[in-house]
């Protein structure tokens, strides 16, 4: 069973497609536009398998969500079916250009769908469900996390922080990287030093200290790195 996010505005055709997927046995959660899009990634404790993905929408285009969508470390692997009025081949071209896995024109039969999504699924490689350091376990499905074997209590905000850096590990990863990917800001700028914040009181709940670290270490002028060894 998959987690499968559907952005689309029209609520027939949305809903069409929830009932197709949850009938194939799979999660869903409807979203609108690109703003409950991005709402959802900063709320939702786990990220989608799969996002299905309209192109006209209000505000913000499919095409302009889908570049920004695989521009982001931590979407950028998981998979992106287009479904689309649009069915010339310029903009089935340009949606596979931008890194959409597949594109489906309405309308769409329900046996289609279910097997695009299928294939969908298939060809990603399923990502670790725990990230291991020497004393560091990130349990990436619950969403815990334990230092030397006792379990540390972080906000949701803590764990992505966490996770961003543990994916880039030995890699120093920039505020404006940290801002774009854990809170979903669009500048580069900090001016009001949220991660600098947010990473103190990490450091506090995993018993880091700032000036000899054991896992966080600050790059002084850029932005952070994780350096923990692997076991």
């Amino acid at each position: 069973m998959a987690r499968i996010w559907i952005v689309e505005d029209d609520p027939r055709i949305s809903m069409l497609i929830d009932m197709t997927v949850r009938k194939a046995g799979h999660r869903t959660l409807q979203l609108a536009d690109a703003v409950r899009l991005d709402e959802a990634l900063k709320e939702e404790e786990q990220l989608p398998d799969l996002l299905l993905l309209d192109l006209m929408l209000r505000a913000k285009s499919g095409y302009e969500i889908l570049a920004e969508w695989k521009a982001r470390r931590r979407t950028q692997f998981i998979p992106v079916i287009i479904i689309s009025a649009r069915s010339s081949e310029n903009d089935k071209v340009k949606g596979l250009e931008l890194g959409a896995e597949d594109y489906i024109t309405k309308p769409f039969g329900v046996r289609e769908l279910q097997a695009r999504i299928n294939t969908a699924l298939r060809r990603t490689p399923k990502a670790p469900e725990k990230l291991v350091f020497k004393g560091l376990l990130i349990d990436i499905r619950s969403r815990e996390v334990f230092v030397d074997g006792e379990r540390k209590e972080l906000t949701a905000m803590e764990f992505d922080l966490l996770y961003c850096l543990a994916r880039n590990c030995g890699s120093t990863v920039t505020r404006g990287t940290l801002l774009k990917e854990v809170w979903g800001y669009d500048g580069e700028e900090d001016s009001s030093r949220t991660v600098d914040a947010h990473v103190k009181t990490l450091r506090v709940k995993l018993g880091d200290d700032a000036q000899e670290p054991r896992f966080i270490r600050t790059v002084r002028g850029a932005g952070y790195r994780l350096v923990a060894e692997e076991p």
